[in-house]
Protein backbone atom coordinates (compact mmCIF):
# COMPACT_ATOMS: atom_id res chain seq x y z
CA UNK A 1 0.00 0.00 0.00
CA UNK A 2 1.64 3.26 -1.42
CA UNK A 3 0.79 6.75 0.56
CA UNK A 4 0.35 9.92 -1.64
CA UNK A 5 4.22 10.67 -1.27
CA UNK A 6 5.11 6.70 -3.21
CA UNK A 7 6.47 5.22 -0.32
CA UNK A 8 5.33 1.81 1.37
CA UNK A 9 3.61 2.36 4.65
CA UNK A 10 5.69 1.33 7.50
CA UNK A 11 3.72 -1.87 7.99
CA UNK A 12 3.74 -3.17 4.50
CA UNK A 13 7.28 -2.64 4.64
CA UNK A 14 8.40 -4.23 7.83
CA UNK A 15 5.23 -7.25 7.60
CA UNK A 16 5.93 -8.08 3.46
CA UNK A 17 3.64 -7.99 0.71
CA UNK A 18 0.92 -10.22 2.99
CA UNK A 19 0.12 -6.60 4.78
CA UNK A 20 -1.37 -5.80 1.57
CA UNK A 21 -4.24 -8.26 1.91
CA UNK A 22 -6.09 -6.13 4.37
CA UNK A 23 -6.31 -2.96 2.03
CA UNK A 24 -7.04 -5.26 -0.96
CA UNK A 25 -10.33 -6.72 0.91
CA UNK A 26 -11.34 -2.90 0.89
CA UNK A 27 -10.81 -2.16 -2.57
CA UNK A 28 -14.10 -1.13 -5.09
CA UNK A 29 -14.10 -4.13 -7.23
CA UNK A 30 -15.40 -7.08 -5.64
CA UNK A 31 -13.64 -9.57 -7.29
CA UNK A 32 -10.61 -8.19 -5.79
CA UNK A 33 -11.47 -8.21 -2.22
CA UNK A 34 -13.23 -11.54 -2.57
CA UNK A 35 -9.77 -12.65 -4.03
CA UNK A 36 -7.63 -10.75 -1.08
CA UNK A 37 -10.15 -12.42 1.12
CA UNK A 38 -9.58 -15.99 -0.48
CA UNK A 39 -5.72 -15.57 -0.15
CA UNK A 40 -5.91 -14.68 3.50
CA UNK A 41 -7.22 -18.79 3.95
CA UNK A 42 -5.16 -20.10 1.51
CA UNK A 43 -1.53 -18.88 1.51
CA UNK A 44 1.36 -20.67 3.14
CA UNK A 45 2.78 -19.79 6.52
CA UNK A 46 4.15 -16.65 6.83
CA UNK A 47 7.85 -15.25 8.05
CA UNK A 48 8.05 -15.01 11.50
CA UNK A 49 8.33 -11.27 11.15
CA UNK A 50 5.10 -11.07 9.34
CA UNK A 51 2.24 -10.19 11.40
CA UNK A 52 -0.43 -12.15 9.04
CA UNK A 53 -3.89 -12.47 10.60
CA UNK A 54 -4.73 -15.91 9.67
CA UNK A 55 -8.46 -17.14 9.62
CA UNK A 56 -8.30 -17.18 13.41
CA UNK A 57 -7.53 -13.40 13.33
CA UNK A 58 -9.97 -12.42 10.79
CA UNK A 59 -12.89 -13.91 12.46
CA UNK A 60 -11.76 -11.60 14.99
CA UNK A 61 -11.69 -8.81 12.73
CA UNK A 62 -15.19 -9.79 11.34
CA UNK A 63 -16.76 -9.90 14.86
CA UNK A 64 -15.15 -6.64 16.38
CA UNK A 65 -17.00 -3.20 15.78
CA UNK A 66 -16.67 -1.61 12.57
CA UNK A 67 -13.80 1.52 12.20
CA UNK A 68 -15.29 4.32 10.73
CA UNK A 69 -14.64 4.40 6.58
CA UNK A 70 -14.03 0.49 7.70
CA UNK A 71 -14.74 -1.61 3.95
CA UNK A 72 -17.35 -4.31 4.57
CA UNK A 73 -16.40 -7.49 6.09
CA UNK A 74 -18.87 -10.09 3.93
CA UNK A 75 -16.45 -10.70 1.16
CA UNK A 76 -14.33 -12.40 4.04
CA UNK A 77 -17.63 -14.27 4.80
CA UNK A 78 -18.51 -15.12 1.70
CA UNK A 79 -14.88 -16.94 1.07
CA UNK A 80 -14.83 -18.85 3.94
CA UNK A 81 -18.56 -20.01 3.20
CA UNK A 82 -17.94 -20.63 -0.73
CA UNK A 83 -14.51 -22.65 -0.23
CA UNK A 84 -16.44 -25.49 1.69
CA UNK A 85 -13.41 -26.86 3.82
CA UNK A 86 -15.41 -28.59 6.87
CA UNK A 87 -12.77 -27.52 8.82
CA UNK A 88 -13.79 -23.97 8.82
CA UNK A 89 -17.09 -24.70 10.62
CA UNK A 90 -15.44 -23.86 13.97
CA UNK A 91 -14.53 -20.27 12.59
CA UNK A 92 -18.26 -19.85 11.41
CA UNK A 93 -19.75 -20.83 14.68
CA UNK A 94 -17.51 -19.12 16.50
CA UNK A 95 -18.64 -15.72 14.28
CA UNK A 96 -22.66 -16.29 14.82
CA UNK A 97 -22.11 -16.75 18.29
CA UNK A 98 -20.31 -13.89 18.76
CA UNK A 99 -21.54 -11.43 16.47
CA UNK A 100 -24.64 -9.14 17.42
CA UNK A 101 -27.29 -10.29 15.36
CA UNK A 102 -27.89 -7.11 13.57
CA UNK A 103 -24.61 -7.22 12.77
CA UNK A 104 -24.63 -10.60 11.57
CA UNK A 105 -27.99 -9.71 9.62
CA UNK A 106 -26.16 -6.96 8.38
CA UNK A 107 -23.34 -8.85 6.73
CA UNK A 108 -25.52 -11.62 5.42
CA UNK A 109 -28.02 -9.53 3.24
CA UNK A 110 -24.81 -8.47 1.59
CA UNK A 111 -23.98 -11.96 0.62
CA UNK A 112 -22.96 -13.58 -2.92
CA UNK A 113 -21.55 -16.79 -1.58
CA UNK A 114 -21.98 -19.89 -3.54
CA UNK A 115 -24.14 -22.96 -1.97
CA UNK A 116 -21.97 -25.65 -0.30
CA UNK A 117 -22.64 -27.81 2.55
CA UNK A 118 -20.94 -25.74 5.02
CA UNK A 119 -22.29 -22.56 4.28
CA UNK A 120 -26.02 -23.72 4.27
CA UNK A 121 -25.94 -25.91 7.45
CA UNK A 122 -24.09 -23.09 9.25
CA UNK A 123 -26.87 -20.57 8.20
CA UNK A 124 -29.68 -23.28 8.84
CA UNK A 125 -27.32 -23.87 13.16
CA UNK A 126 -28.14 -19.52 13.00
CA UNK A 127 -31.51 -20.24 12.85
CA UNK A 128 -31.23 -22.25 16.15
CA UNK A 129 -29.30 -19.86 17.52
CA UNK A 130 -30.94 -16.55 16.27
CA UNK A 131 -34.59 -17.31 15.37
CA UNK A 132 -35.57 -13.89 15.12
CA UNK A 133 -33.47 -13.67 11.86
CA UNK A 134 -35.14 -16.02 9.64
CA UNK A 135 -36.53 -13.62 7.04
CA UNK A 136 -32.32 -12.76 6.19
CA UNK A 137 -31.42 -16.18 6.34
CA UNK A 138 -34.82 -17.15 4.23
CA UNK A 139 -33.11 -13.65 1.43
CA UNK A 140 -29.84 -15.64 2.15
CA UNK A 141 -30.61 -19.27 1.22
CA UNK A 142 -32.97 -18.03 -1.07
CA UNK A 143 -30.38 -16.36 -3.40
CA UNK A 144 -27.58 -18.69 -3.66
CA UNK A 145 -28.80 -21.82 -5.96
CA UNK A 146 -28.71 -18.65 -9.07
CA UNK A 147 -24.71 -18.71 -7.97
CA UNK A 148 -23.90 -22.69 -8.73
CA UNK A 149 -25.56 -26.07 -10.38
CA UNK A 150 -25.02 -27.87 -7.23
CA UNK A 151 -24.36 -27.98 -3.77
CA UNK A 152 -20.68 -29.44 -2.68
CA UNK A 153 -20.63 -31.71 0.58
CA UNK A 154 -16.93 -31.46 1.51
CA UNK A 155 -13.91 -30.71 -0.76
CA UNK A 156 -10.43 -31.27 -0.97
CA UNK A 157 -8.89 -29.02 1.90
CA UNK A 158 -7.61 -25.99 1.30
CA UNK A 159 -3.82 -25.89 1.58
CA UNK A 160 -3.29 -23.84 4.65
CA UNK A 161 -0.74 -23.23 7.34
CA UNK A 162 -2.95 -22.73 9.72
CA UNK A 163 -4.35 -26.48 9.94
CA UNK A 164 -2.57 -29.79 11.16
CA UNK A 165 -4.92 -32.16 9.84
CA UNK A 166 -4.18 -32.16 5.89
CA UNK A 167 -6.04 -35.34 5.37
CA UNK A 168 -8.28 -35.78 1.89
CA UNK A 169 -11.99 -35.14 2.32
CA UNK A 170 -14.05 -37.04 0.06
CA UNK A 171 -15.95 -34.65 -2.94
CA UNK A 172 -19.53 -34.96 -2.89
CA UNK A 173 -22.10 -32.78 -4.10
CA UNK A 174 -25.99 -32.55 -4.20
CA UNK A 175 -28.36 -31.21 -7.03
CA UNK A 176 -30.21 -27.87 -5.75
CA UNK A 177 -33.36 -29.60 -5.11
CA UNK A 178 -31.90 -32.82 -3.47
CA UNK A 179 -30.48 -30.21 -0.98
CA UNK A 180 -33.54 -28.29 -0.73
CA UNK A 181 -35.24 -31.72 0.85
CA UNK A 182 -32.38 -31.83 2.91
CA UNK A 183 -33.33 -29.11 4.34
CA UNK A 184 -36.58 -29.07 3.91
CA UNK A 185 -37.41 -30.65 8.35
CA UNK A 186 -35.25 -27.68 9.64
CA UNK A 187 -36.56 -24.92 7.52
CA UNK A 188 -40.06 -25.55 8.38
CA UNK A 189 -39.12 -25.64 11.82
CA UNK A 190 -38.64 -21.33 11.83
CA UNK A 191 -39.77 -20.47 8.71
CA UNK A 192 -43.04 -18.61 7.75
CA UNK A 193 -44.93 -20.45 5.01
CA UNK A 194 -44.12 -16.97 2.40
CA UNK A 195 -40.22 -17.49 3.33
CA UNK A 196 -40.57 -21.74 3.28
CA UNK A 197 -42.54 -21.26 -0.01
CA UNK A 198 -39.52 -18.66 -1.47
CA UNK A 199 -36.91 -20.53 -0.42
CA UNK A 200 -38.56 -23.83 -2.11
CA UNK A 201 -39.06 -22.29 -5.70
CA UNK A 202 -35.59 -20.67 -5.07
CA UNK A 203 -34.17 -24.48 -4.75
CA UNK A 204 -36.98 -26.55 -7.27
Amino acid sequence: MRSATGSFYPAAQRDGWRALLPFAMADEAPDIRRQSAFLIYTLAAPQPEERFPGIAGLANVICASPCPGQASMTPALDALMSLGDMRFAPYLSFISKNLPPGRLADLLAETEAIPTDLGCGWLLDILDEHPELTSTIAAVLAGMPSRAGEVLDVVVPVPSWQFTNSAVQPLHSWSIPEYRLRMGERLSRYLAPEEREAVDRAWS
